[in-house]
């Protein structure tokens, strides 16, 4: 019996193996030319065959076969993209070869929350990370982002954009939906590895998307967690590798439970949370 990842490699090949033909992908971009989703006008056979500039209609025929139902879709007046066509092309022009685009160790403003020394943004491989220059003790933050974004803004602008797709990207997946393929995640509430801490990690049932944030980075978009955070007088604003860290801990092993005790000048929240990425408990305690 095939292994899951097994099945997910073949499938991986397969979709690729389609595209693997010259005249499979002129067709596929010919269709793609004037895509305007589900208000796409059909291309008819003959102008698709005129585009592609082939005049043997058998091996025409052959490599549009291999596309159909998968790629391209034929509809009354003739074919069009299917979505997966178009999420495929997208993702091609997001993540299209290009330059070497790297930032090395650009220093920001601010400071490490464990030594309180300075930190600094890097760039490289299409990973931005955020950490610390002088000590190992913070974990810091990183996630893939396309370069296309990197390019098009200056340092402040990509925190910003940065702190914006992790907000969304989280709270899709607290609603059980991946942001990539819109499938099904597994949650899985474990210990860090470095830090021996609680840690949330989601992955998707489907594609091979993976993220992983603290507790209170996972929930901030909870609107309770956000009524008790400025409660207490903690902006929850705040970019996700900015926030507090607090205190992590395991409520549960089973069922599996973990949660973070932060606390201010004005108090303390305490958030609980569960598999389902629900907040089951939440506690504020103000100073008087």
């Amino acid at each position: 019996m095939q292994s899951e990842e097994g099945h997910e490699e073949a499938n991986a090949k397969e979709a690729f193996a389609l595209l693997g033909h010259e005249i499979r992908l002129e067709i596929l971009l010919a269709l793609l030319v004037d895509w305007k989703a589900a208000r796409t006008e059909p291309v008819s056979y003959a102008a698709l065959m005129n585009t592609v500039e082939m005049v043997d209609s058998g091996k025409f025929n052959y490599h549009l076969d291999k596309l159909r139902d998968v790629y391209v879709e034929k509809v009354n007046d003739g074919y069009v993209p299917t979505a997966s066509a178009t999420a495929l092309y997208r993702d091609v022009l997001a993540h299209r070869p290009m330059d070497t685009l790297t930032i090395k160790n650009h220093s920001l403003d601010m400071d490490c929350p464990v030594c309180g020394e300075a930190t600094a943004l890097t760039y490289e491989r299409g990973f931005v990370t955020i950490d610390c220059q002088h000590c190992t003790e913070w974990v810091g933050f990183t996630s893939p982002f396309p370069h296309t974004g990197v390019e098009q803004r200056d340092i402040d602008e990509l925190l910003t954009a940065i702190d914006t797709r992790v907000k969304l990207h989280t709270e899709l997946l607290r609603h059980d939906q991946c942001p990539d393929c819109s499938g099904t995640v597994a949650v899985d509430l474990r210990l860090e590895e470095f830090t021996n801490e609680p840690f949330v990690t989601v992955d998707c049932q489907t594609c091979s998307l993976t993220i992983g944030l603290d507790v209170l980075g996972m929930v901030r978009g909870d609107n309770r967690v956000t009524d008790a955070l400025q409660t207490v007088g903690i902006d929850p604003s705040l970019p996700v590798w900015e926030l507090p860290t607090g205190t992590a801990f395991i409520d549960s092993q089973t069922p599996p439970r973990v949660g973070v005790r932060v606390t201010s000048e004005d108090g303390t929240v305490t958030v609980v949370l569960n598999e389902s990425l629900d907040s089951v408990s939440l506690i504020t305690d103000r100073q008087p």
